[in-house]
């Protein structure tokens, strides 16, 4: 067994690097974040990603039970409930889960992550999990602050971007990525992680596209 020479999470980063310029840059967005779009945008874009968190989030239960990557699978990371009720708080009621329907690029993304779930497929959804939640805790906070400046969406409707549970968000991150690093993985399970990163940002790219 070994792991990335330079470690994983600097080869996460460096082989994912164009993905996720293409996903954070994508026009939707680039228009969210600058103020060019209304409050409901950003609803939208909660509510394709509660299906993706639910999809994700049980996909983790399952890899963490079989004993794989403990350390980075922490539950306290898991955004689904949190994210329902912001939604909740923006319509005032949950209605919105009943009337949901998932975009093809979410139905593509879940029905991935379903697979991930049932292969317990550890490096894929490690992957997985590294996209989404290091950029919740990154660009993520300035996401918040963007909303609440720009369309006065309200702290009550944002709660999924505050890690209550986490004291210093720096150190957190940096934990994890020593923990990426002290993965145990064979040649082929580390390319297989870093192509299915790179997917993952695809997929949300996808996600973008579809709500502009």
């Amino acid at each position: 067994m070994t792991t990335a020479t330079k470690g994983l999470a600097a080869e996460l980063k460096e082989s994912t690097a164009k993905a996720h310029s293409d996903a954070e840059h994508s026009s939707f967005m680039s228009d969210l974040i600058e103020g060019r779009l209304d409050a409901e945008a950003f609803i939208r874009l909660q509510e394709q990603a509660w299906l993706i968190y639910n999809a994700l989030e049980e996909a983790a239960d399952v890899v963490r039970a079989e004993g794989f990557a403990t350390d980075i699978l922490d539950p306290q990371l898991n955004r689904s409930e949190i994210l329902a009720q912001d939604i909740n708080n923006f319509h005032g009621d949950d209605q919105w889960q009943n009337d949901l329907i998932a975009s093809p690029a979410v139905r593509d993304y879940v029905t991935r992550l379903n697979q991930i779930r049932d292969e317990a497929n550890g490096p894929a959804l490690v992957a997985h999990h590294y996209v989404r939640y290091l950029g919740d805790l990154s660009g993520g906070q300035i996401i918040a602050r963007m909303m609440g400046r720009h369309y006065g969406v309200e702290e009550e409707s944002l709660q999924f971007y505050s890690f209550k549970g986490i004291d210093k968000l720096k150190v957190y991150k940096d934990n994890y990525r020593k923990n990426l690093d002290d993965l145990l993985l064979s040649a082929d399970e580390v390319d297989q992680m870093l192509e299915e990163a790179s997917a993952a940002f695809t997929y949300n790219q996808r996600v973008f596209a579809e709500l502009a």
